[in-house]
């Protein structure tokens, strides 16, 4: 996520620019000074952006997968009661607040930065009174004086010819040394972290350095004595960001560069130890990936001898793993929504036994849910309790790996008997078909595995709104008819529904990872 990302950017920037205020920011070597804090922005936004992987391999069964997908006959509907009764209270998607806010914040500041080029450009060409090659004359009372920007070079034509040559010569150094793109480059970074303080501390330390710089090119031909005394006479407060002043305030650190003593070259060694062992400290903040290299159970018949013994107290699960190892995979890469269907005044069907539709779908889901946590994957609830909530709140908003929406399947009285067995649903209409097909085809050749109901051979296809507009891979599972006796005995066993939920997170799993 973009936020996460940024805030991992600002994090390095206190790392390097630290170093740099304490270690380096007082030698004299202001070229390499430059280099480090143009580099260190490169690798701040370089370093949070990479990612390692740390392979892994575990031992998986063999298991039939199925190679095509396929559809069986038959679609269900669900009714969505929007036009009548109370409304839940749904929590406020405080990522997706935070995300508009920055990036109104950022817009801002960008158009602001950009109206502040304008203006400057538009004050120069007004108050010019005459031009010589890149250098422009104001007059003594013009608000911009005695400064580079861009390309320009703009003086006060009051000044007399000594003071005039010093202003062009410490001004053409920032023009050969390119230093407005490094003024640009820095407004326009601060307009991206506008909420880390540490690059407006950044910003100013560009600017110091452009000024050491100019001073250092000045000093090689002119007297320091006259020199200082020329910027403290010429001192103006520093109003704009995107230019280049010849003197603004405050002074005290430029003038005591231009005394100091300059670092014997034995100094630069300094550079060659601070800079690699603080990228190693900045490496804490690249994203670490466990990868996950499944071998199948014929390609290490020797081994699984040995994992055997670790299964599920209430099922054998398609996937073995080394009850030593770390978990196969970190939870904040893996997160599943739960759907319990329906709730709240939407009851639905009635089972054979009284029983209400909704109450079963939210038992399965924290079943479910708590089969999850034990492997260490992250779950989200679009319900917890008995409450309505309407279909296309029920879709995620955050990023997730999957959506699962559970249901359980009914027939009336009269009408023909449906499948009285565990259904798989995805949706045709969804742009992302592929994805939930790979999603749907996965869990459904898991479900093969149950003993004692049956399981649909095939995909199904339904036109919901769940399925439809889900932005998430989504699948909408059925299980079992509530109307018939015999899946009913099935679905009221907890033991029942945990082999089912464990069998439904093998698909899940196998889905998450089949990048890898």
């Amino acid at each position: 996520m973009i936020l996460i990302y940024l805030l991992k950017v600002s994090a390095c920037t206190v790392v390097f620019f630290a170093t740099y205020q304490f270690l380096l920011s007082k030698l004299t070597f202001f070229k390499l000074n430059r280099i480090y804090l143009l580099s260190a922005l490169f690798f701040s936004f370089l370093i949070p952006a990479l990612t390692i992987e740390n392979k892994k391999e575990v031992v998986v069964q063999k298991q039939a997968l199925i190679t095509q997908v396929a559809y069986a006959e038959g679609e269900i509907s669900e009714k969505d009661f929007d036009g009548t009764g109370t409304t839940p209270n749904h929590p406020i998607d405080w990522n997706q607040t935070f995300t508009i806010l920055y990036s109104f914040i950022a817009a801002g500041l960008m158009v602001r930065t950009l109206w502040s080029i304008g203006h400057v450009s538009f004050s120069i060409r007004r108050n010019v009174s005459s031009k010589v090659g890149p250098l422009l004359y104001v007059p003594a009372d013009s608000a911009i004086k005695n400064c580079s920007f861009l390309n320009k070079i703009i003086v006060d034509e009051s000044l007399e010819e000594r003071e005039k040559q010093l202003v062009i010569s410490h001004e053409t150094a920032h023009l050969g040394q390119a230093h407005a793109i490094d003024k640009l480059l820095i407004n326009f970074i601060v307009c991206i972290l506008w909420f880390n303080p540490i690059i407006y501390f950044w910003r100013n330390a560009i600017a110091h350095n452009h000024e050491f710089l100019a001073d250092e090119a000045v000093l090689k031909s002119a007297d320091r004595n006259f020199y200082a005394s020329l910027l403290l006479n010429l001192a103006t407060p520093a109003s704009h960001l995107i230019a280049n002043s010849f003197s603004k305030l405050p002074l005290k650190n430029r003038i005591t560069m231009m005394y100091k003593k300059p670092n014997s070259n034995l100094s630069r060694l300094f550079y060659f130890f601070v800079v690699p062992v603080v990228l190693l400290c900045s490496l804490a903040f690249v994203n670490r990936k466990e990868v996950i290299v499944q071998r199948n159970v014929d390609e290490a018949r020797q081994s699984v001898s040995t994992l055997t013994g670790f299964q599920d107290k209430f099922y054998k699960t398609s996937i073995v793993l080394d009850p030593n190892a770390k978990p196969a995979f970190k939870a904040a890469d893996m997160v599943l929504v739960l759907d319990a269907g329906h709730g709240g005044k939407d009851a639905a069907s009635i089972a054979l036994d009284g029983q209400l539709e909704k109450d079963m779908n939210l038992r399965a889901v924290k079943i479910l849910q708590q089969e999850a946590i034990k492997r260490g994957i992250k779950v989200r609830l679009t319900r917890s309790s008995d409450e309505f909530v309407s279909l296309r709140d029920r879709l995620p908003l955050q990023a997730a790996t999957a959506f699962i929406s559970i249901h359980h399947n009914a027939t009336a009285k009269g009408a023909p008997v449906v499948f009285r067995g565990i259904e798989v649903y995805v949706s045709k209409l969804n742009r992302n078909i592929k994805n939930a097909e790979e999603l749907g085809a996965g869990i459904l050749s898991k479900l093969k595995q149950a003993n004692g109901i049956a399981v649909q051979d095939s995909l199904k296809n339904a036109s919901l709104l769940l399925l439809r507009e889900s932005k998430t891979p989504a699948v909408l599972i059925e299980l079992g008819n509530i109307t018939d006796q015999k899946s009913l005995d099935f679905i009221k066993q907890e033991a029942n529904l945990r082999k089912i939920s464990n069998l439904i997170l093998d698909g899940f799993v196998s889905f998450s990872k089949r990048g890898c």
